[in-house]
């Protein structure tokens, strides 16, 4: 039988349907007690203490995992997506779960490295640190745990929203929205779909004060600053969920031109939905092999460009 809980994890809330939903609510907690940079004994915080060294700090498994499939998306999305900036963070103030910042921050920001700032062993589950880095894995660890759980979860209808991270599997389709970052409360489009993975972005929310103006957490992985363009919003239909978070992060720090472009040159199996700041919507032309249909807050009818103004 299908059994729901509701709870808070990693900063987010969690909404899980499942036959199991108890075991892997367990699951985000271990995630969040292992991987959270706020968390001091947190392997994470652990291992960001730690100094510039020649010799490899032995790491779980699964620890050295992770890092492996991130130093992997950092590299292929050209230092866009940036799992080395937990200093920029802290020193931006959101050194603590954002419903604990301060309204408002000191801003000093901390030497960038484009480069990886770790070096991972061939054969053995040890990491070396080559450069003064720390490690921010947020968003990801989220979708990755996501993605984790689905493959824990029993029964033939599974439904996992971690904070807009999802990952599902139902018999018959079902109706997801995607939110309005205009308008929190509504819906600004609707995907019929049975299986796959949905992960959002958005740059108007989660903001604070430094003492140099206004920041959110969507920060450019080149330049340690948020970017600067006309996305709002994305939301991506992947495979899994990790992989809809990564993009839809990245695809938020290009300007709508940029972003077909990028899809293509990088051969990238996603689906988009765009949000632009003059609240027009772009649609990826492929949008129908991730679900069942697509309506808009704009129109019963899919479509690109400005006829989606409000």
């Amino acid at each position: 039988m299908i059994k729901r809980v509701e709870f808070s994890c990693m900063g987010s809330y969690f909404h899980i349907e499942a036959e199991n939903p108890s075991e892997l609510e367990q699951w985000f907690a271990k995630v969040e007690k292992t991987y959270s940079r706020f968390i001091k004994e947190s392997e994470l915080s652990r291992f960001n203490q730690m100094p510039i060294s020649d010799n490899w700090i032995p790491v779980s498994q699964e620890f050295y995992f992770v890092m492996a499939e991130v130093t992997r998306f950092y590299q292929m999305t050209d230092f866009l997506f940036n799992p080395f900036l937990g200093g920029q963070l802290r020193a931006l103030g959101y050194d603590r779960p954002f419903s604990e910042m301060q309204r408002q921050v000191q801003k000093t920001m901390c030497p960038l490295y484009q480069e990886n700032g770790i070096l991972l062993h061939k054969e053995q589950p040890m990491i070396k640190k080559v450069k003064e880095v720390e490690v921010d894995l947020g968003g990801y660890i989220k979708s990755w745990s996501v993605d984790k759980a689905f493959h824990m979860a029993k029964g033939e209808d599974v439904f996992i929203n971690g904070g807009g991270d999802m990952r599902f599997s139902f018999i018959q389709p079902q109706v997801i929205g995607v939110m309005n970052p205009f308008d929190s409360d509504t819906d600004i489009a609707q995907l019929n779909v049975q299986k796959g993975s949905i992960a959002t972005s958005n740059v108007l929310h989660r903001r604070w004060q430094t003492k140099d103006g206004e920041y959110h957490h969507v920060l450019n992985g080149q330049t340690g600053e948020n970017p600067t363009s006309n996305v709002v919003q994305v939301t991506v239909l992947a495979s899994t969920t990790r992989q809809a978070e990564v993009y839809a992060k990245v695809l938020c720090m290009m300007d709508l031109d940029q972003v077909e472009i990028w899809i293509a040159e990088k051969q990238l199996s996603i689906a988009a939905i765009i949000i632009m700041d003059n609240k027009s919507i772009w649609v990826t032309g492929n949008i129908n092999e991730y679900c069942e249909g697509v309506t808009t807050a704009w129109s019963s009818q899919r479509g690109n460009g400005p006829e989606f103004q409000a």
